[in-house]
């Protein structure tokens, strides 16, 4: 199963099916997106197509209509672009990437707070230090 870039508009498309839980049709996908963007069934079902050749989806059939079901979770999906981002931009430098998210002063006291607990509680339960 190949795993390409995704575009801005099938991140959205991803986001709703994520959100969706997945089971769902074209036209569950479009309501998400009719009213704000003005698609049509062919677009989405482009958009749908170009996902499962990324293989970001699996289409099933179920009656006479087709089911969509991601292929890969949110989750996953985000650890892998994080990963590859950290490694393209900051060489794979933990540090750099955190004192390129700090520098601006964008980072608050409860943002450093909550990422203190986490990495207590990773390091507990991982063993690592």
């Amino acid at each position: 199963m190949k795993k390409g870039n995704l575009s801005k508009t099938e991140l959205e498309a991803m986001a709703a099916i994520w959100r969706m839980g997945g089971g769902v049709t074209v036209q569950q996908v479009l309501g998400v997106f009719e009213e704000s963007r003005g698609w049509k069934t062919s677009t989405m079902s482009t958009i749908l197509s170009r996902l499962i050749s990324k293989g970001f989806l699996r289409k099933a059939r179920n009656g006479r209509a087709n089911t969509y079901e991601p292929a890969i979770s949110e989750d996953e999906y985000k650890r892998r672009e994080t990963k590859e981002f950290i490694t393209a931009v900051h060489h794979g430098d933990l540090k750099s990437f955190a004192v390129a998210l700090a520098g601006d002063g964008e980072v608050g006291a409860e943002e450093l707070s909550k990422l203190r607990k986490w990495l207590a509680e990773w390091t507990e339960e991982t063993g690592k230090e």
